[in-house]
């Protein structure tokens, strides 16, 4: 079960540690900010339990020798922009964000911030 705490007018999620395997498994009902170190070309599937309008955060870091990529399930939309393209250097860690669209039934990519 994840927590918040909220602490003089800050909000801080519980922190969803994903398991590395071929296909990525995601419960958006566990809780906003996921966290994984892919170790080989992965799949991160659609989550499931959205809420219109929830946000969740991905950090991705490269585990093993790097250069590894991501595909992405197709509920996840990066509009004309495309995907981003992942930083393949050992221990870089990326984070992408999405807001979920019910009536699109799509998680809307609301940026990305790479190199960590």
């Amino acid at each position: 079960m994840s927590h918040t705490v909220i602490t003089a007018g800050y909000v801080a999620p519980a922190v969803v540690a994903l398991a590395d395997g071929s296909t990525i498994s995601v419960d958006a009902s566990a809780g906003n900010d996921f966290r994984v170190t892919i170790g080989g070309n992965r799949s991160l599937a659609n989550p499931r339990n959205a809420v219109d309008g929830q946000r969740i955060t991905f950090q991705v870091r490269q585990g093993g020798a790097g250069g590894f990529r991501i595909a992405w399930g197709s509920q996840y939309n990066f509009g004309n922009a495309g995907a981003p393209v992942l930083s393949t250097a050992v221990g870089a860690t990326d984070v992408v964000g999405f807001i979920y669209n019910a009536a699109l039934a799509s998680w809307l990519c609301a940026g990305a911030a790479l190199g960590f």
